[in-house]
C-alpha cells in the first residue's frame, strides 16, 4: 500500500501594500504551487486604503483570492505611524491565535511588518524575513529592519554582502540563505503592458524621454519632504513625459503628496496612487530613466538596465549597481543628475548593470527552503557565540 503523503504545512504571507507585492508575488506563487506547502495570503495595510489606490484589486488580478484582510487604514486619512503599527499588531496576532500556521513570511522594513514580527514573537510562530541585511541609513526603516531579523528565524537574503551583514548582527550562518530579489522574477513575465497599452492605462502619451518617479518621506531628516522639493524643482528643469508615483504612508507622506501631486499637475505628467507590478514593470521596460528616492531605483531598475537618480540620503549604505547616480536633495543638482543619466553613454553603462541572481527563480528558491525548513516548537535559536 502507498503511504499517504505527508500534509501540506500551511505558511502565512503578509503583504501590507504595494511596497512589498511585487516582492512577494512570485514566492506566494511557488508556495502555492509546491507540493508540501499551503499558503495563506494576508493582505493589509494601503492595499484596503481607498486613499492608496486600494490595490488588494491588483492582488485578486494576479490571480489570487487572500484567505484574510486587515482593514486598519480604511478611512480618508492616514493615521499616524505608531497608530497604525498597533493596529497591525493587534490585526495579526488575533489571526494568528485563529488560524494555526507552520510560519509567517514577512518582507522588508517597513513599522507595520515589524509590528507583525512583534505579533509572531509574542505568539511562537517562527518567522522567515526576506531582504533582510540591507541598509537605508536615512530612514527608520534601517533600524525596522534589523529589528525584524532578530525577531526572524530563517533569513532569506538577496546577495552575500546581506547575508555578511544578516550573521554580523548573530544570526545563526545555518539559517541565511542567499537567494537573490524575489521581486526581480518579474522581468521574467510575458504578460506585460506594451507602450499602447500603458499609454491607454495612464491617459498620457508616452513621449521619450519618459521619467518614472517615486518619492517617500525620508524620516530621519529635518525636513522629511525635502526630496520631493528637489524633485519638483528638477522636473521644471528637464523637459519629460513623467509618471509620478505617490508615496507611503511614513510620518511627512501628506506633504509629499501634495508637492508631487502638484508636480504633477502640468502637461505631459501624471500621477497615480499606485501602478500595480504589472503596469510597474511595463514602464520600466519603455521608460528611460528612474528618479527619487525609492529602493526601486537600486533594486528593480538595474534588472531592466535603466539609469536612475538616487535623490538624498533616505537609501544610503544600500547596495547599488552603476545604473544609479546619486545627488543631494537640490533641485539643481537632481536636474543635473537627471540630464547625465539621460545621455547615450549613461545609458550604456546602466544597460551592462545586471544584478547576480536575477534570473526569475527567486521565488522558487525560496518555496524550496521553506518547504525543507523544521523549526522548532516554540521557535528557539541558538546562544550568540563570541570571539574570543
Amino acid at each position: 500500500m502507498t503511504a499517504a503523503p505527508p500534509p501540506r504545512r500551511a505558511i502565512a504571507v503578509l503583504t501590507t501594500g504595494r511596497q512589498d507585492w511585487g516582492i512577494l508575488h512570485s514566492t506566494c506563487a511557488a508556495i502555492r504551487a509546491h507540493r508540501g506547502l499551503d499558503l495563506k495570503l494576508w493582505v493589509g495595510g494601503t492595499h484596503l486604503s481607498r486613499r492608496h489606490g486600494y490595490t488588494v484589486d491588483e492582488v485578486r488580478s494576479d490571480g489570487f483570492m487572500p484567505d484574510v484582510e486587515f482593514a486598519w487604514l480604511d478611512g480618508p486619512d492616514d493615521p499616524a505611524a505608531d497608530i497604525q503599527a498597533a493596529s497591525a499588531l493587534a490585526a495579526v496576532g488575533a489571526q494568528l491565535r485563529h488560524t494555526p500556521v507552520e510560519a509567517l513570511v514577512l518582507v522588508g522594513d517597513r513599522f507595520e511588518t515589524a509590528a507583525a514580527a512583534l505579533a509572531a514573537t509574542v505568539d511562537l510562530v517562527p518567522i522567515v524575513h526576506l531582504h533582510g541585511g540591507e541598509q537605508t541609513l536615512g530612514a527608520f526603516d534601517d533600524a525596522l529592519r534589523h529589528a525584524i531579523t532578530k525577531l526572524s528565524q530563517l533569513h532569506l537574503v538577496s546577495n552575500e554582502e546581506h547575508a555578511r551583514r544578516v550573521i554580523a548582527l548573530g544570526e545563526d550562518p545555518s539559517s541565511v540563505h542567499v537567494v537573490g530579489a524575489p521581486g526581480l522574477d518579474a522581468v521574467f513575465r510575458t504578460d506585460l503592458p506594451d507602450r499602447r497599452a500603458l499609454e491607454a492605462s495612464l491617459g498620457l502619451e508616452l513621449r521619450e524621454p519618459v521619467v518614472l518617479v517615486t518619492v517617500h518621506p525620508a524620516t530621519l531628516e529635518v525636513d522629511p519632504a525635502g526630496g520631493a522639493l528637489a524633485v519638483a524643482g528638477a522636473m521644471d528643469a528637464v523637459a519629460a513625459t513623467y509618471v509620478v508615483t505617490l508615496p507611503n504612508t511614513d510620518p511627512g507622506a501628506s506633504r509629499v503628496r501634495d508637492i508631487m501631486s502638484a508636480a504633477a499637475d502640468k502637461p505631459g505628467r501624471v500621477a497615480v496612487d499606485a501602478l500595480g507590478e504589472a503596469r510597474y514593470w511595463g514602464l520600466l521596460r519603455v521608460a528611460d530613466a528612474v528618479l527619487g528616492n525609492s529602493s526601486s531605483a537600486l533594486v528593480e531598475a538595474p534588472a531592466c538596465g535603466l539609469p536612475a537618480v538616487n535623490v538624498g540620503d533616505r537609501q544610503a549604505g544600500r547596495h547599488r549597481e552603476a545604473n544609479v547616480l546619486d545627488a543631494t536633495a537640490d533641485a539643481g543638482a537632481v536636474a543635473e543628475a537627471l540630464r547625465q543619466v539621460l545621455t547615450p553613454g549613461f545609458r550604456k553603462v546602466a544597460h551592462a548593470a545586471r544584478p547576480p541572481l536575477a534570473d526569475g527563480r527567486a521565488g522558487a528558491r525560496i518555496a524550496d527552503i521553506i518547504a525543507a525548513w523544521h523549526p522548532s516548537h516554540p521557535p528557539r535559536k541558538p546562544p550568540i557565540r563570541l570571539e574570543p
